[in-house]
């Protein structure tokens, strides 16, 4: 049996015990315990965030969003808008506007500039049919290019966004300046 002495020791070495459980209950439990969220608050967060997200525009990495964002693309007289994706071209795109750039058609299909390979950062690179309008970046050359007529072709190209139309104007022209300007 233990004695008066012996007893009052383990009586505290429990509480002592309890209440670290206790404590770590609550960090955990309170958010302060790391990346741990409970269902309900990811949901509350969600959906007041995505409200308060759509109009700021900043996206997952704290940076502005430029999805939907307006450019305006002239070439002689002609003018054409294209709506912008939102990933790292994009965005490093948008931070160099407005800008002429001196394109090169090639191809019968594609209006080209070459900033050189590693000219733009990309993500989220896609291997697929591109649509006439489509602007991409080819990261091999570092190609920042309009395309404007279809061939079939499949290559591995980050998308930047897309001309609804008036690329037509680009199939019977040689190497032209062309510029480009945000939408505001």
């Amino acid at each position: 049996m233990l004695d008066c002495d012996e007893w009052k020791g383990w009586d505290f070495m429990k509480k002592s015990i309890i209440l670290a459980i206790v404590m770590m209950l609550i960090f955990i439990v309170s958010g302060c315990g790391g990346n741990s969220t409970s269902a309900e608050e990811k949901s509350n967060t969600s959906q007041s965030g995505m409200a308060e997200n759509k109009a700021a525009k900043v996206n997952k990495e704290g940076e502005h969003s430029v999805k939907g964002t307006k450019v305006k693309i002239t070439v002689g007289d002609h003018q054409m808008v294209a709506t912008l994706e939102d990933n790292a071209a994009s965005r490093a795109l948008v931070k160099k506007l407005p800008m002429t750039l001196p394109m090169q058609n090639l191809y019968s299909r594609e209006m080209c500039y070459r900033y050189g390979a590693g000219g733009l950062p990309t993500e989220k690179l896609r291997s697929d049919c591109y649509e006439i309008g489509d602007i991409i970046y080819w990261p091999p050359r570092g190609s920042f290019v309009i395309l404007y007529s279809q061939n079939g072709e499949q290559f591995e190209r980050q998308q930047i966004g897309h001309i609804d139309q008036g690329v037509e104007v680009f199939n019977k022209m040689g190497d032209t300046n062309v510029t480009f300007e945000l939408i505001k």
